[in-house]
């Protein structure tokens, strides 16, 4: 039965010196099955250490992200909201502009329509004609 293997790699020994050897060889710890302990030399355990606070930090790590993603989603849709509101909005005042456009236009046309009447009656043609249309 294999009391050893690795925790990097497919290694299994029954032997503790070729466990040894191995995790001197490639850096790998070496897991004892049963009760038979870690192999890696001095620095075996403080490996295994060395990987569970690496773990940790990673997975605390990931949380911060997933809680600072979470946050900034829910800003994004704060904003896109808001920017619908505004694109609404904006289209509000775009068509107001336009019909002010519009009357503006109208008026003009008006005013202009006025002032051709009001010369051709100060001319002396429509001023004839306007004080013929008197008599009786």
């Amino acid at each position: 039965m294999t009391h050893y293997q690795c925790g990097s790699c497919s290694f299994q020994s029954d032997h503790l010196g070729e466990t040894e050897q191995h995790s001197q060889q490639t850096g790998h710890v070496c897991i004892g099955k049963d009760g038979a302990g870690l192999a890696g030399g001095k620095f075996g355990k403080a490996r295994v250490l060395v990987k569970a606070g690496v773990g940790v930090l990673a997975t605390t790590a990931i949380g911060v992200l997933a809680w600072k993603y979470k946050g900034l989603q829910e800003e994004h849709e704060g904003l896109q909201e808001e920017h619908e509101e505004l694109q609404t909005k904006h289209e509000g005042l775009l068509s107001m502009a336009a019909g002010l456009v519009t009357q503006l236009a109208e008026s003009t046309a008006e005013k202009e329509s006025l002032k051709s009447e009001n010369d051709y009656l100060k001319s002396a043609t429509g001023a004839s004609k306007t004080l013929k249309s008197y008599d009786c």
